[in-house]
């Protein structure tokens, strides 16, 4: 049985595909996990005003311009990338987190420890991507200097997709490390309960003639983000992506994995690896909260709920390295280009799949989104613009959202509720 809303949405979609049926498509192939929270009908808008209307929603809940325009600029990002998980969806999360006083919205960063090359960094519970974009700049400042950057943040929120801030470092030809621990949604390896978070992994190498290796994982099998877009949409979630509050059954609910189930380590259960997942969630955790001192660590990091009462303090870590220090020849990207090539070039199993390297994905979704508009789920599509009627800028929305059909509604996902 599907959620209550079903079907009157989905009559309402029908009704949207007749007002601007040249602007939605249904993806109709699904390969992957990115596949499976990408299907469903779209709507496709320009990247400029999405930025703009997400702004003005942080800045009805005391955001300062500047601010507002970054975390919009990091949440389009993500959407243009291809990641809804992580894109216009947290809208209605951190507004929420702001209207409930948890994250103060014009804190900026200081730095607490310093050396040549390394460093701490204070975000005063200010907004992740403030600090992240603070502890990236510094980190790639350090690197310039010495050949290594190596800096951490503590007192953060939420920043994003962790791949934004390793593309900082990239543009200025350093190989860019962003990691961050998060909230506890994933269940270990013979546990029942949640005890860690999704715990992103993110490395950026350039290449030549601007190519790159660009790798951004979550430790999880999915970022929880995947199942938030799955719940707004009532879809169905594939086996092994979490379990339900026993901590140990596989579900297909994502109602029931966001609601006292939780999320599977990267690999899934014992017998197909999981622990190396965990293990990895567990490296994240330490340099990002305990490296950090961040004053709760893993299971005892507070909920990412609007009703958790406390700060999160949540911490990143980020790396960065200057290739010309250790080959002075510049022979790393020429080196790396080759190396992509390579494996670009392998004989594919599926003769009409070919075979890409980490990135590859994400630069079609942003050549796609440059020429057609950024694509957002008819869902994710209604519920900014409850978020934005509901703080009375409404009229900062793309038309696009603006004309879909007045019948249709969008769930709130549990962390909001």
């Amino acid at each position: 049985m599907g959620f209550p809303w079903q079907t009157a949405a989905a009559a309402a979609v029908g009704v949207g595909i007749g007002i601007c049926l040249e602007k939605l498509r249904r993806v109709q192939t699904v390969r992957s996990s990115s596949d499976v929270v990408k299907s469903g009908v779209d709507v496709f808008v320009k990247k400029d005003q999405l930025e703009e209307a997400v702004a003005s929603c942080l800045k009805a809940v005391g955001t300062p311009p500047d601010k507002a325009a970054l975390v919009a600029k990091v949440l389009v990002a993500a959407d243009c990338r291809g990641i809804p998980s992580h894109g216009v969806n947290r809208a209605e999360m951190y507004c929420g987190e702001l209207k409930a006083g948890l994250i103060d919205p014009t804190a900026n960063p200081k730095i607490s420890a310093d050396s040549p090359s390394a460093a701490n960094v204070d975000g005063c519970n200010g907004l992740g991507a403030v600090v992240a974009e603070f502890g990236m700049k510094l980190c790639i400042q350090k690197a310039k200097s010495t050949g290594v950057g190596f800096v951490v943040c503590h007192n953060s929120n939420h920043f994003g997709i962790a791949g934004y801030w390793s593309e900082l470092a990239l543009k200025e030809n350093l190989i860019g490390f962003a990691f961050t621990n998060t909230s506890p949604f994933m269940v270990p390896t013979r546990a029942c309960q949640r005890a860690g978070g999704t715990n992103p992994i993110a490395c950026y190498c350039p290449g030549e003639n601007g190519d790159s290796f660009q790798l951004d994982m979550a430790t999880t099998t999915v970022p929880v983000g995947k199942i938030e877009v799955c719940h707004r949409k009532g879809q169905q979630i594939p086996h092994g992506w979490g379990v339900d509050n026993t901590g140990v059954r596989s579900t297909t609910s994502p109602e029931k994995v966001l609601v006292g189930g939780g999320l599977t380590p990267l690999g899934g259960l014992e017998e197909t690896a999981g622990y190396k997942g965990y293990g990895l969630n567990m490296m994240v955790e330490i340099l990002c909260a305990v490296l950090s001192g961040c004053h709760k660590v893993g299971p005892d990091v507070p909920p990412w709920r609007v009703d958790r009462g406390t700060p999160v303090d949540y911490g990143h870590c980020f790396i960065c390295i200057d290739p010309t220090k250790l080959l002075p020849t510049g022979d790393f990207q020429k080196a790396l280009s080759g190396y992509l090539s390579t494996m670009r070039q392998l004989p594919p199993g599926d003769a009409t799949q070919s075979v890409l390297v980490p990135g590859d994905p994400e630069r079609a979704e942003e050549g796609d989104a440059a020429k057609h508009g950024v694509r957002l789920n008819l869902q994710i599509s209604l519920g900014l613009r409850a978020l934005a009627q509901s703080f009375n800028c409404s009229q900062m929305l793309p038309q696009e959202i603006q004309g879909l059909p007045e019948r249709a509604t969008a769930p709130k996902h549990p962390h909001t509720v």
